[in-house]
């Protein structure tokens, strides 16, 4: 009867110590692998905007069930076909998906290229902020003067991005904050950005917050 007790003992601590720690290690693969489905969409984007010698365009928004979406589809700008009707010119570089409009529609809507959800163990979350802000958590806003173009990342056929250009939220990442997509778990213990830290070379990091030292690209502790 003692030796059971112990067992039982023994069994219990291991429980309250392993499940813990599971639990743990599950959301962090969860949180990385979320990470690493975010940088792959932006990633095609920019090589499908090299390749194709056109605007590429990532719209972020929210799912119905408050996951995070990402479209991604292709714009006219930059089309090198000759003499292109008077509405698909009005349409070209416009940062938004025309679809049905042209005259000559529909062979000349602008494709979409991928629509991907991520996992729910993620929501849009700038720390700091609200939950579920989808404004507060794509932060590049604002294209040719107009502030209804928004939550979106434009990749060019050079390489690099289109400059978002609110000043209040899409500036060039800082530790504080900047332009990106904003991200936490679902409990809003580990926060997240993925973002594009040069306009020239479309380069792509990973920042997560650290208390005392804000958004960084290494070092990084987990809860």
């Amino acid at each position: 009867m003692v030796e059971l007790l112990i067992t039982l003992v023994l069994l219990g601590f291991l429980c309250a110590v392993t499940v813990p720690l599971a639990g743990k290690m599950i959301r962090r693969a969860r949180t990385f692998g979320a990470v690493a489905s975010i940088r792959q969409v932006f990633a095609v984007a920019r090589l499908q905007a090299i390749r194709r010698g056109a605007n590429v365009v990532v719209v972020a928004a929210r799912s119905a069930e408050g996951q995070i979406r990402l479209r991604t589809f292709q714009d006219r700008a930059n089309d090198f076909s000759p003499l292109l009707p008077a509405d698909e010119q009005l349409a070209a570089a416009n940062c938004r998906q025309d679809s049905g409009t042209f005259a000559t529609s529909p062979a000349t809507d602008e494709p979409t290229l991928g629509d991907v959800t991520i996992e729910t163990s993620v929501r849009f979350w700038k720390y700091g902020g609200t939950p579920d802000d989808l404004r507060g958590g794509m932060s590049f806003d604002t294209y040719a003067g107009d502030a209804g173009i928004a939550d979106r990342v434009v990749f060019l056929p050079t390489g690099g991005i289109l400059r978002p250009e609110d000043p209040s939220n899409s500036f060039l990442p800082t530790a504080a904050g900047g332009r990106g997509l904003y991200f936490a778990d679902w409990s809003g213990l580990n926060f997240f950005r993925v973002t594009v830290d040069s306009d020239l070379t479309g380069h792509i990091r990973s920042d997560k917050y650290q208390d005392g030292r804000g958004y960084v690209a290494s070092g990084w502790s987990w809860l």
